[in-house]
């Protein structure tokens, strides 16, 4: 699978799956081509609403298995049913190395992939994820506030907070600045209060 651009954060394909809003057909060949699935040459002609639907379902049920992980609880049996289902579909076609006018080799696909297909990659990677001890074990999620992405620490330490430093890191760090500086006035209030009594 290609490397993945900065904004796919969760350090799983699967995981920055069930942190996408897949609002419209354009988000998701976004995310399939972000997420190194499809190389950017490749058309995706099929991709529909359908797809959308699919990868909607897939999402969910990720997000669900990932969240009963995290949280110690039992994972629901039918949300396992599906990923095994759609795990189980067709593989992705093979990827090809292809020159280029200039003679540099890029990344292409034997052929289109279809809905089924680009969902059984997703899905195989979720169960490579939760069915790995070492993996499962660096699964965390975000504090940052209103942040319900789940991620893979491995940073050094294991001392990771967010899913992004810039993102729900900074969000986090000035809801604490601001709380500092209310609680601040706050006192400096009182104690003018108290140095005016006479």
């Amino acid at each position: 699978m290609a490397s993945r651009a900065a904004g796919f954060v969760s350090g799983r394909v699967c995981l920055d799956l069930a942190a996408e809003p897949l609002d419209r057909p354009e988000t998701l060949a976004r995310f399939l081509r972000t997420a190194g699935l499809v190389p950017p040459a490749v058309r995706l002609r099929a991709l529909d609403s359908r797809w959308l639907r699919a990868f909607r379902e897939l999402r969910d049920c990720v997000a669900d298995l990932v969240t009963a992980q995290v949280e110690g609880r039992p994972v629901r049996p039918a949300a396992l049913e599906l990923l095994n289902a759609l795990a189980a579909a067709a593989a992705p076609p093979a990827p090809r190395a292809v020159p280029t006018r200039s003679g540099r080799l890029v990344r292409t696909l034997s052929r289109e992939p279809d809905c089924r297909a680009l969902l059984a990659a997703v899905a195989r990677d979720a169960v490579d994820l939760l069915t790995d001890p070492a993996a499962r074990a660096l699964l965390r999620r975000c504090e940052g506030p209103g942040c319900r992405r789940c991620y893979l620490d491995t940073s050094r330490g294991r001392r990771r907070r967010w899913c992004s430093s810039e993102a729900c890191g900074n969000r986090a760090r000035v809801a604490r600045h601001r709380a500092a500086r209310l609680e601040n006035r706050d006192h400096s209030a009182a104690a003018r209060r108290e140095g005016a009594r006479p």
